[in-house]
């Protein structure tokens, strides 16, 4: 029979540490938003700049979806492998999108954001593998 009471405590730490790292990746970016007068981000909303980003994220997620169906067959026994690929996938969206706002956006600090969220969000995942190891 199982301890309910250590489940409990499990989740909570879980929390605790899922907090840890979600808190600071939020508001750093608020803060960062404030210092440098970026534009501030609407929750659950995304705009595209213009019709170049919109295509080219559209093309950039056609072909994750070819990669990741492409590679199932070497991948399926690994599952750490499409864990990977996804965060490759979200990484150069972020940059493709980073590199949208520095080219195309009227306010030119916006791209200076989102190369720090790309940084913060690699490093939490970095974190996240080494807590999780």
């Amino acid at each position: 029979m199982e301890n309910g009471v250590a489940n409990h405590v499990f989740d909570i730490i879980f929390l605790i540490k899922l907090a840890a790292i979600i808190v600071p990746l939020i508001g750093i970016s608020l803060i960062l938003r404030n210092l440098l007068g970026a534009d501030k981000k609407k929750w659950f909303s995304y705009n595209h700049i213009n019709d170049f980003h919109k295509k080219g994220e559209s093309m950039l997620r056609a072909l994750f979806i070819i990669l990741l169906l492409a590679s199932m067959p070497w991948t399926i026994n690994y599952p750490f492998a499409i864990s990977v690929l996804l965060i490759v996938f979200t990484i150069v969206q972020l940059g493709f999108q980073a590199f949208a706002e520095w080219k195309f956006s009227s306010n030119r600090q916006n791209y200076k954001v989102s190369l720090v969220e790309v940084a913060l969000f690699f490093i939490a995942i970095v974190g996240v593998f080494l807590l999780f190891r």
